[in-house]
C-alpha cells in the first residue's frame, strides 16, 4: 500500500487532480530494443501462421481457435504477416479484416509490391472506383434497410434462382465477385466478421488486423409500454378463417409474463424468481420470432416501390420480433445458469420515460482459425467471445519521442464541449505547436480529441456542417487543416492508419471516456450472467448520478521515477479492461499514428490531460496553467503565423492579433494589470523559436506615427530588418534592438530610411 501525498496549492488547499510523488514502486516497463523488433516478431508470426494455417474449421458451437501478435502500434506486425502469408499460406485462401476500407487498400497494395496477389471487396455503401459520385450498390438505401433486419442481401436483392436485380448486369458490387477478380488473399473491413461471406471463396484463415471487440456487443432499449402490449401482428388464425385456441392462449401466456417481468424490474425485484422456466421463457422467444415468419422477403425482380413496401411491415415487426425475443433468450441463458439476479437486462430511465435496456453479445458467426494483430488484445474479453487463444506473443517498443504530460486537469468530454475559453486556451497551445514545429522539425501537427470536440472546434473557427451527412463532415475535417494543423479523433479512424506517420508533433486533447451506464453495458454484454460470478456495478449516489470511485494509477516516468494520480476507475476488475481499452489504449492508439518507435528523430508528444497512458513513458508532467501561452505570447504566435510578425504598441496587437486582443480596451487592461514585455514573452518560447524571432523598432510612414517594438520571425536579424517593411508597409525607421532598450533611445536620432544590423535578442 502506497503513501498518497495528494497535491496541494501554495496555500495547502487540497487540490486533488495533480501528480504527486507516491512509494509505490514504479511501473517497470520491458521494452523491446528496436534492433530486435524485427527478428523476434518474425519469429513470433512464423510460428503463429505456420500453427493456425495447419487447423481446421471447428464446428458452430465450438470456440475459435486463434493466435495473438500484441506487439506495439508501428512495429511492423502486419506487414510480417503479409509477407509470411505468402510464404506459408501460399495460395490457399486468406481472408485479411483491417478497420477501415482505405486500409484494405492500402495492405492489398502491399501485398501486390510483395509478389502476392490480393484483391480488395468493397462495400455495397462505398464510392464506385470507375463512378466515384455513386456508390457500389444502386439500391444502398434499400439495402441498409435489409441489412437491418438481417436479410440475405443477394437473394432478396441480387439473384434468387431466375429472379434477378435490374442492375445486376451493371452492378460494381457484383462485378468484384467475378472469377478473374478474385484471385489471391482477400481484403475486407472488419465489420464483415459481423456478416456471413458474401460469396463462396471459404477462406481457410482469417487474419484481423487491430481490434474488433466491441463491434461484437450490440444494445437494444425496449420501451416498457411497448413491451406489455398486445402482440397485434400475431396470427390467432389458421386455414379458412378458424381460430387456433392455443395461439390465442400463448399469445395471453406471453403477455402475462411480460406485464411480470416489467413489474418486478420496477420494484427491484429479482426477474428469475418469476414462476417460469428457462424452457418457458425460449418457448416465449420462439413465438415472437415466428411472426417474422409471416413476412415474405422481398425478391430481384420486384419493383423498389413493393420492395419498400415489405420493408415498412418488417420494420415495424422487428422491434418485435428481435428485440423483444433477445428479452427472453437472456431470461432463459440465466435460469439456465443457475443464477438468481439478471445482469444483461436493466432498467433506464431517459426523457422521463422508462425502458429496458437489453446487453449482447455476438460471438464470430466464421469458423476458420483466426490471426489477431492487436497491440492491445486483451485475452479476457477474447474469451469471452468464445476465442480459443492458444498461442500468444507480446512486444513493447520505447517510443522515440518528448513526452509532455499535463498533470493536473482531468479535461472532460462535457468541459471541452461547454467550455468556450477552454477551446481558446487549446487554440493558442495548439498555434504555439504549429509554430514551433515549422522552425524546428517542420513535419506537421497532428491534433486528437473525440469526434465531437473536434467538430466543436471546426465550428468554433466558423464552419458549418448543417448540410452534410456525418461521412461528409468527417471527410471534410479529416482533409481540411484547421489553425494549422491536421484533426483526428479517437476509434476506427486512428488504427492502423500509416497517413500521419512522418508529423513530428502530435496534440491529444482530453480523452474517450465512456458514461458509466455504457461502460458496464459493455461489461453486461460480455460477461453478464455467467454461472456464480457477479459483476460489480457502481453504486448510484445521493443525487441518482454514477460515479466511479478514483483510484492511485501510476505514470510511467522516463527516469523511472515514482508518480501517481488519483484518476476514475471502475471497482469491477473486468469491467476496468474495457475502460482501460476504451480510455487509455485508445489514447495511445492515436498517438502512435506518428510511428514514434521507429522515428529517426525525437517527435513531440503532448498529452492533454492527467490519464496515464500505458506503454507511453513521461519526460514532463506540467500544470495547466503553466503550459498554456499568456496572452502576449498567444498574440504573438497567432501574428507571426498570419503575417509573420508582431507590433507590440496598443493598435498593433488589436490589428496584427484581433483574436486575442480585439479592442483597444483589451490591450491596455491587459497592459495596467499583467504587463507586456517583449523579453518575457520570447522567455517563454522554446529556445529554437526564441532564435527565430527579432526585436526591432520601427516607426511607420504615415501621419502621427510613433515609434514601437515589434518581433519580428525571420533567420537573421537583417532579414528581420527586410521583413518588417514587408509586413507592415513603408517605414520612417527600423532599427535593431540590442541587450537592452536603449536601442529605443538612439532610434529616435535616425532620420529616415533603415538601419541594418540588428541583433537577435539575447535568451538571457
Amino acid at each position: 500500500m502506497s503513501t498518497i501525498n495528494p497535491p496541494r496549492d501554495p496555500v495547502g488547499r487540497f487540490g486533488g487532480q495533480g501528480a504527486y510523488p507516491t512509494e509505490a514502486p514504479a511501473p517497470a516497463k520491458m521494452f523491446t530494443r528496436l534492433q530486435d523488433a524485427e527478428p523476434n516478431l518474425r519469429t513470433a508470426l512464423s510460428t503463429a501462421v505456420t500453427h493456425i494455417a495447419g487447423l481446421d474449421p471447428v464446428a458452430e458451437e465450438a470456440p475459435v481457435p486463434a493466435a495473438v501478435i500484441a506487439a506495439s502500434p508501428g512495429a511492423g506486425k502486419s506487414r510480417l504477416a503479409r509477407e509470411l502469408l505468402e510464404t506459408i499460406a501460399g495460395d490457399r485462401p486468406v481472408v485479411f479484416h483491417a478497420p477501415t476500407l482505405a486500409l484494405c487498400e492500402e495492405a492489398a497494395d502491399h501485398a501486390r509490391e510483395i509478389g502476392g496477389a490480393a484483391h480488395v471487396i468493397r462495400g455495397r455503401f462505398a464510392p464506385d472506383p470507375a463512378a466515384p459520385d455513386q456508390q457500389m450498390c444502386r439500391k444502398p438505401a434499400l439495402v441498409a434497410r435489409g441489412i437491418s433486419l438481417g436479410l440475405n442481401i443477394r437473394e432478396s436483392f441480387c439473384f434468387n434462382d431466375d429472379a434477378r436485380c435490374e442492375f445486376a448486369d451493371s452492378c460494381a458490387w457484383l462485378r468484384q465477385f467475378e472469377p478473374d477478380r478474385t484471385i489471391g488473399h482477400r481484403y475486407m473491413a472488419t465489420s464483415y466478421l459481423g456478416y456471413p461471406d458474401p460469396d463462396a471463396y471459404d477462406g481457410e484463415l482469417r487474419v484481423v488486423d487491430e481490434t474488433f471487440w466491441a463491434q461484437q456487443l450490440s444494445f437494444v432499449t425496449i420501451g416498457i409500454d411497448d413491451f406489455c402490449l398486445p402482440r397485434t401482428f400475431m396470427k390467432h388464425f389458421i386455414r379458412r378463417g378458424r381460430r387456433e385456441e392455443s395461439r390465442v392462449k400463448a399469445h395471453a401466456d406471453l403477455i402475462g409474463a411480460a406485464h411480470a417481468l416489467v413489474d418486478a424490474l420496477i420494484t427491484g425485484r429479482s426477474p428469475l424468481d418469476l414462476p417460469y422456466s428457462a424452457a418457458d421463457y425460449r418457448g416465449f422467444a420462439r413465438l415472437e420470432y415466428a411472426a417474422q415468419a409471416d413476412i415474405p422477403a422481398p425478391t430481384p425482380d420486384q419493383t423498389e416501390t413493393e420492395q419498400s413496401q415489405l420493408f415498412t411491415r418488417a420494420e415495424d415487426a422487428l422491434r418485435h420480433v428481435s428485440w423483444y425475443a433477445s428479452v427472453w433468450a437472456c431470461l432463459a441463458a440465466a435460469k439456465e445458469a443457475g443464477r438468481t439476479m439478471i445482469e444483461r437486462l436493466r432498467l433506464l430511465r431517459t426523457n422521463g420515460r422508462i425502458a429496458i435496456r437489453v446487453c449482447r453479445k455476438h460471438p464470430s458467426r466464421h469458423r476458420q482459425p483466426m490471426l489477431i494483430l492487436d497491440a492491445d488484445a486483451d485475452p479476457e474479453i477474447l474469451d469471452a467471445l468464445e476465442i480459443d487463444l492458444q498461442r500468444t506473443a507480446h512486444m513493447v517498443l520505447r517510443p522515440n519521442a518528448e513526452v509532455v504530460q499535463i498533470q493536473d486537469r482531468r479535461m472532460t468530454h462535457g468541459s471541452l464541449l461547454q467550455g468556450t475559453d477552454l477551446r481558446e486556451a487549446w487554440r493558442r497551445v495548439i498555434r504555439r505547436e504549429v509554430l514551433s514545429d515549422r522552425v524546428e522539425q517542420g513535419g506537421g501537427v497532428l491534433v486528437g480529441a473525440s469526434r465531437k470536440v473536434v467538430l466543436r472546434f471546426f465550428e468554433d473557427a466558423g464552419y458549418e456542417f448543417g448540410g452534410l451527412s456525418d461521412d461528409e463532415a468527417s471527410r471534410f475535417m479529416l482533409e481540411t487543416p484547421l489553425h494549422g494543423a491536421r484533426w483526428l479523433w479517437f476509434g476506427g479512424r486512428s488504427l492502423g492508419t500509416n497517413r500521419y506517420r512522418d508529423f513530428s508533433t502530435v496534440i491529444v486533447i482530453g480523452r474517450e471516456e465512456l458514461p458509466v451506464e455504457a461502460l458496464e453495458d459493455h461489461g453486461r454484454a460480455l460477461w453478464g450472467d455467467r454461472a456464480g460470478v457477479d459483476l460489480e456495478f457502481v453504486a448510484p449516489g445521493e443525487d441518482g448520478a454514477l460515479c466511479l470511485p478514483a483510484r492511485e494509477v501510476l505514470y510511467e516516468m522516463s527516469d523511472g521515477s515514482a508518480k501517481a494520480v488519483r484518476l476514475p476507475c471502475h471497482p469491477d476488475p473486468l469491467i476496468r479492461r474495457v475502460q482501460l481499452q476504451t480510455r487509455e489504449l485508445a489514447t495511445r492508439q492515436l498517438v502512435e499514428r506518428l510511428r514514434l518507435a521507429r522515428s529517426e528523430t525525437r517527435k513531440r508528444v503532448i498529452v492533454g490531460c492527467n490519464m496515464p497512458v500505458p506503454g507511453l513513458p513521461v519526460d514532463e508532467l506540467v500544470s495547466w496553467e503553466t503550459f498554456c501561452p499568456s496572452r502576449p505570447v498567444a498574440a504573438l504566435i497567432d501574428a507571426a503565423l498570419a503575417k509573420g510578425g508582431i507590433r507590440l504598441s496598443d493598435t498593433g496587437l488589436v490589428e496584427d492579433a484581433p483574436k486575442v486582443f480585439p479592442t483597444l480596451d483589451a490591450v491596455r487592461s491587459y497592459r495596467k494589470r499583467e504587463g507586456i514585455d517583449a523579453r518575457a514573452i520570447l522567455g517563454a518560447l522554446s529556445p529554437r523559436l526564441r532564435g527565430q524571432l527579432h526585436l526591432v523598432h520601427l516607426q511607420e510612414d504615415r501621419p502621427y506615427a510613433r515609434l514601437c517594438k515589434a518581433l519580428v520571425l525571420a533567420e537573421s536579424g537583417e532579414e528581420a530588418l527586410c521583413r518588417a517593411e514587408t509586413i507592415w508597409g513603408p517605414l520612417k525607421q527600423c532599427v535593431g534592438a540590442g541587450e537592452d532598450d536603449t536601442v529605443g533611445a538612439r532610434a529616435d536620432a535616425v532620420l529616415g530610411g533603415h538601419r541594418i544590423g540588428a541583433s537577435p535578442v539575447s535568451s538571457s
